[in-house]
């Protein structure tokens, strides 16, 4: 990894160059593909304003269209080399869409986190001594094929390594991969945690979602008996009844040997509160989203594993790597090396998108991304905040999807706004902090209106307060003053909910999404959430 880190860190003094080292490979890989022909003077462009001036922005509707005709089997779509497989994308509302994953876009992804973990084994030496754990989720559905023929996903986060790093990394695993084939997340938590458990000298825990941290130590706290006693006698009995012969099909593959000084200190550390430092005393960091709306659920997670160094992740989508976190930065750097980056100034949307070299510190702009795999121009959605530079390329913090608006009746409520409302007021009415689970949604009644869900201890009145309070903030927008006037909106009312970030998580997966890619909302676009949480979070 050190050859690919020392080309990362000299690219990071010359991002122009970088970049448009980055656009000349974009070209070559779309070059002769149906995409291109389309594009009028496609081969004489050279420059990123000839290329701008070009190529019209997309957004996953606009390349809907050209991604079934590759999945039905079509060659040379965007691309003119072969798609290798899809990735389902980690929608946040509603079902997932397919991206096409080709050598050369995975060789873009290589460019940023070879550096990233060269950086992590290099600056942290005790990462060294142990095995780690990178989150593995079950995919909840078999390894499908397109009409065409071409895979659906990928079994686990490692997959997106280089595959010469793949085998070393597999050995290194505290669990084993084929955890991810499991048919449901519970019994996928309860062999994930035999593993963790059994691995006395565990060094790293990786994952995105903090709360997907929280719960897998939930479980660890409902199970743990079960658990020692399995570990005790070398056996791996997941409390599920469903599924039992798929589930027995997947831990024949696993070997499972007796752990009996595993299980006593497991025991130990069931009676003396759960601590991760207990059960994981070589632990030295955990990485994971600490950004956005992440940000209120590292507490919870951070509980359990006091001392434990916290690194947050950078930003990476199914579509492209955008930001690696790097330990001497000030926020996740820009993966200058990977993709073709340009930025839209919210505030002055007609203009003409900024180049990385072109970003202003503290200014918040929305992401274009440009790939070998064939998206071109293409809108991620996601708002990013400029927080000092590395040499001379921008660290970027992400702040929130910018694309992120709830519209039932021209309400247009936009997810920051929505963040900085309940940022804003929810301190005030619960004695200086968040509840521990806070999301806007919207439902379908009569009229049609948003509804606050709590997670909280505190008595009705204050939740009553506390959803007036937000209805007060929100009508200081013109739209959604003027739904609410016109009688097409009602008031927000406020739902008490428990058990909230497991049941969360149960619909997300309902609705297309990986355990390991559900991120936080505090506003969630998908109506129906009051009968899920009523219903006792079944989806």
């Amino acid at each position: 990894m050190a050859p690919s880190a020392v080309r990362f860190h000299h690219a990071l003094g010359r991002p122009e160059q970088a970049q448009e080292e980055c656009l000349r490979r974009v070209l070559r890989a779309v070059a002769g593909s149906q995409q291109a022909a389309r594009i009028p003077g496609f081969e004489r462009i050279s420059r990123p304003s000839e290329f701008q001036d070009a190529v019209p922005v997309s957004t996953p509707d606009s390349v809907a269209i050209e991604v079934e005709r590759i999945a039905a089997g079509e060659s040379k779509v965007l691309t003119s080399a072969p798609v290798v497989r899809f990735e389902p994308s980690g929608g946040s509302s509603g079902a997932s869409k397919l991206v096409p994953v080709t050598r050369a876009l995975l060789d873009e992804f290589h460019h940023a986190l070879a550096p990233m973990l060269f950086d992590l084994l290099h600056r942290r030496p005790a990462l060294r001594e142990g095995p780690s754990y990178w989150s593995i989720s079950p995919v909840g559905r078999k390894q499908g094929r397109t009409p065409g023929g071409i895979p659906v996903g990928s079994l686990e986060d490692s997959a997106y390594f280089p595959r010469f790093l793949q085998p070393v990394l597999a050995r290194v695993f505290a669990v084993p991969g084929d955890v991810a084939r499991l048919p449901d997340v519970e019994s996928c938590r309860y062999v994930t945690l035999w593993f963790l458990v059994a691995s006395e000298d565990l060094a790293l825990i990786s994952v995105w979602n903090p709360s997907f941290l929280t719960l897998l130590m939930d479980a660890l706290e409902v199970h743990g008996e079960r658990l020692a006693e399995d570990l005790e006698r070398g056996t791996c009995r997941p409390p599920v009844r469903d599924s039992e012969q798929e589930i027995r099909a997947v831990l024949s593959r696993m070997r499972f040997t007796p752990r009996p000084e595993r299980a006593r200190v497991l025991r130990q550390a069931l009676k003396e509160g759960l601590s991760g430092r207990a059960l994981w005393p070589r632990l030295a960091l955990l990485s994971m989203w600490t950004d956005a709306q992440a940000a209120h659920a590292v507490g919870p997670a951070r509980r359990r594993f006091e001392g434990v160094e916290l690194q947050g992740k950078g930003l990476l989508a199914t579509e492209g790597v955008v930001t690696l976190p790097l330990f001497d930065a000030p926020a996740p750097v820009l993966a200058v090396r990977s993709h073709f980056y340009e930025f839209i100034d919210p505030e002055r949307p007609e203009a003409r998108p900024r180049l990385a070299h072109e970003l202003e510190q503290g200014r918040e702009y929305v992401l274009l991304l440009s790939t070998s795999g064939g998206l071109l121009r293409y809108r991620l959605g996601d708002l990013v905040r400029v927080e000092g530079v590395v040499s001379a390329t921008p660290c970027l913090r992400f702040v929130g999807r910018a694309d992120a608006v709830s519209d039932l009746v021209g309400e247009k409520l936009a997810a920051p706004r929505v963040t900085a409302v309940l940022d804003a007021v929810l301190p005030t009415v619960f004695g200086g902090t968040r509840p521990r689970f806070a999301m806007l949604a919207p439902e379908w009644d009569a009229p049609p209106a948003y509804r606050l869900f709590l997670e909280t201890d505190a008595a009705d009145d204050q939740l009553t307060r506390a959803a007036e309070a937000i209805e007060r903030a929100l009508r200081e927008g013109f739209h959604y003053r003027y739904a609410r006037e016109l009688g097409q909106l009602g008031p927000v009312k406020a739902v008490r909910v428990t058990d909230a970030a497991r049941r969360y998580e149960a619909r997300c997966i309902a609705l297309g999404q990986r355990a390991g890619d559900i991120k936080p909302a505090d506003l969630h676009r998908q109506p129906g959430w009051t009968a899920h949480f009523a219903s006792g979070g079944h989806p």
